[in-house]
C-alpha cells in the first residue's frame, strides 16, 4: 500500500538523484513531475530537471557520464551530454533540448527545496559518519603502520575533538563520537 503523499503532474518538486555507478553521492535537483509510475511497493516519478544546486565542477565528476534511470521499468544508462562550461549552459540544455527524463523513486522527491534539503542532510551525515567510522577501524588495525596509526579509540577521539572542536559543543562532541 502506498503511504506516501503523491506530488500532482506538472508540480515543481525537489529531489536527489543517485548513480549505480557511486549510489553515495546524491545530486540535488530542482524539476517538474511529468509521469507517476505506481509499483507495488513505491510510486516512481518521471522528472523535467530544471536546476541544479550543486556546482559545475562537482557535477562534471559526478553527474555527467554516470548511468541513470531514465525509463521506469528499464536499467540505469547514461546519455550525452554536450560539453558546457557552467551550470546555466547545462540547465539551460536540460530545459530546452534534453529529451531524457530521471525516473526517481517517491522516497527522494519533496515538494519544497526545505524538505529536500533536511533529506539531503540527513543521507549527508549517514554517509560522513560511516566513513568516518571506517577510517577510525582502518587506522587502528595492528598490522597497519603508516602516518595515520591511531593506537586506541581514546587517541581517535582525541584527535577527533581537535580537528572538530570548532564545530561542536563538548556535548555534542561527545555524542557524535559515540555514534561512530
Amino acid at each position: 500500500m502506498i503511504k506516501s503523499e503523491l506530488i500532482d503532474k506538472k508540480s515543481i518538486c525537489h529531489a536527489l538523484l543517485y548513480s549505480t555507478r557511486n549510489p553515495e553521492v546524491v545530486i540535488p535537483i530542482k524539476g517538474i513531475v511529468e509521469d507517476i509510475h505506481f509499483n507495488a511497493e513505491i510510486p516512481y516519478y518521471s522528472i523535467k530537471l530544471i536546476k541544479f544546486y550543486d556546482n559545475i565542477n562537482f557535477l562534471k565528476a559526478h553527474f555527467i557520464d554516470q548511468p541513470f534511470l531514465l525509463k521506469y521499468g528499464d536499467k540505469m544508462r547514461t546519455f550525452t551530454i554536450p560539453k558546457v562550461n557552467n551550470v546555466v549552459d547545462l540547465e539551460t540544455w536540460f530545459l530546452d533540448e534534453c529529451r531524457h527524463r530521471f525516473c526517481v523513486e517517491s522516497n527522494f522527491v519533496t515538494r519544497t527545496k526545505i524538505e529536500m534539503s533536511e533529506l539531503f542532510n540527513k543521507i549527508e551525515e549517514y554517509i560522513l559518519i560511516k566513513h568516518l567510522r571506517s577510517i577510525k577501524e582502518t587506522s587502528m588495525r595492528g598490522l597497519f603502520e603508516g602516518p595515520m596509526k591511531v593506537s586506541s579509540f581514546v587517541e581517535y577521539n582525541q584527535r577527533f575533538k581537535r580537528a572538530y572542536n570548532d564545530k561542536f559543543s563538548d556535548d555534542d562532541i561527545d555524542e557524535f563520537l559515540s555514534f561512530i
